[in-house]
């Protein structure tokens, strides 16, 4: 396989995450061409799991791996379209190893992705706390509620030092929104983040698999090794193995993090933000079944701040329909129509702290504004190009300094 070129701070943005040619050692990692099932890519830990080398398994068939009942295990999964509920399928090894085997379907045609982790506890499928985490959830009757939870929730789950809510705005810049933390540590909550921290390919495969964890920041990538030389590096957007940018690793390095996970939050197939995950001291796996919740409670989160934002932008319309009343009502009986328009209701009908109308050479204002010169130099930097009536910027100082 072609190898990337080096990634540094210069290039990162153009780094291709979704191939990196390796994994995290944690687990061990095979993949096989779907028609006929002979093994194609393998972990260079694979003897771990199957007694023998990368170059001796490329090219078995991957049933002669397993013992007889995984092997068929394995094949009514994929028979059976390798749905969310398929995995983890145990396995045991033809050398009597036993793992959990997550399996899915490479973005590269044909290819199936196994991989294989230790077992981890007698927790199978969802967790037994997750009922009482959603109707938590449910209960929750404000985004900044909604928020708390998940992050008091996945905390209790997964046992890391710190979790956060993380979200971005429309320039994908971040803010933590909420936090839930060992007392010890320094708060992160309200903190913002630039948008140059999560690059945009970083965000494309955020949106496509909704979960990554790092249990050891200190890992040493784990190659894969292909049975041609030549060909296409494997695509690891779906897997869980998948390793990191080093970069990434670098910067949470230098926060002290030792292990991290994050689940996506997303609407309508877009990123709008994080369950970020750290922890301070010392590796920290979380097994599978903790890892589906975690990622189904970032899911309802997902649809709870949807449903909730969709009830109060009704209650805003409403506000705004009775404000827009107010003012109408106000020109209809006021002196002048800068009296009428220059009303408490304006502010209510803008989200404003202070407002002001410049008319026929006067300006009038309501609630808190700057003096009438930075009035006039606003309006003048505001002024929209002909032909256009509107004009606004949600960031003044850079038209004004």
């Amino acid at each position: 396989m072609s190898q990337p070129e080096p990634v540094d701070l210069s290039n990162c943005e153009r780094e291709p995450i979704h191939i990196p040619g390796a994994i995290q050692p944690h687990g061990v990692l095979v993949a096989c061409a779907e028609d006929g099932r002979r093994v194609t890519y393998a972990s260079a830990n694979v003897d771990e799991a199957f007694g023998e080398s990368a170059g001796r398994v490329l090219g078995a068939p991957l049933s002669s791996l397993l013992d007889a009942e995984s092997a068929v295990r394995l094949d009514v999964a994929v028979r059976d379209g390798l749905g969310r509920d398929v995995n983890p399928v145990p396995l045991v090894t033809r050398t009597g190893r036993t793992y959990e085997g997550i399996v899915h379907r490479s973005t590269t045609d044909g290819v199936l992705v196994l991989e294989l982790e230790a077992p981890g506890g007698s927790v199978t499928g969802f967790h037994p706390t997750t009922r009482a985490a959603v109707r938590r959830l449910q209960s929750a009757t404000d985004r900044q509620r909604l928020c708390d939870i998940t992050a008091e929730e996945v905390r209790r789950l997964t046992g890391f030092d710190r979790v956060m809510v993380y979200r971005f705005d429309q320039d994908w810049n971040g803010e933590v929104v909420a936090e839930s933390r060992r007392l010890d540590l320094e708060p992160f909550l309200g903190l913002h983040y630039p948008a140059a921290d999560i690059p945009a390919q970083a965000r494309r495969l955020y949106t496509l698999n909704w979960l990554r964890i790092i249990p050891d920041i200190g890992y040493r990538p784990c190659p894969i090794v292909a049975a041609d030389a030549d060909g296409a590096p494997l695509d690891l957007s779906f897997a869980t193995l998948r390793s990191v940018s080093p970069i990434h690793v670098e910067y949470l390095q230098n926060m002290g993090v030792s292990a991290s996970m994050s689940v996506s939050l997303v609407r309508d197939d877009t990123l709008i933000g994080l369950v970020a995950c750290h922890h301070y001291s010392g590796p920290h796996h979380v097994p599978f079944a903790v890892r589906e919740t975690c990622e189904f409670l970032g899911q309802a989160l997902s649809w709870h701040l949807t449903s909730i934002e969709g009830r109060e932008g009704a209650e805003l319309a409403a506000d705004l329909q009775r404000a827009e009343s107010a003012i109408v009502a106000a020109i209809s009986t006021a002196r002048s129509l800068p009296e009428g328009i220059c009303t408490p209701p304006l502010l209510q009908l803008t989200g404003a702290s202070g407002a002001a109308l410049l008319y026929e050479g006067r300006t009038h204002t309501v609630g808190t504004v700057p003096n009438d010169a930075s009035v006039t130099r606003i309006v003048e930097a505001l002024r929209p190009p002909a032909g256009q009536w509107l004009s606004w910027t949600d960031h003044v100082s850079s038209l004004v300094p």
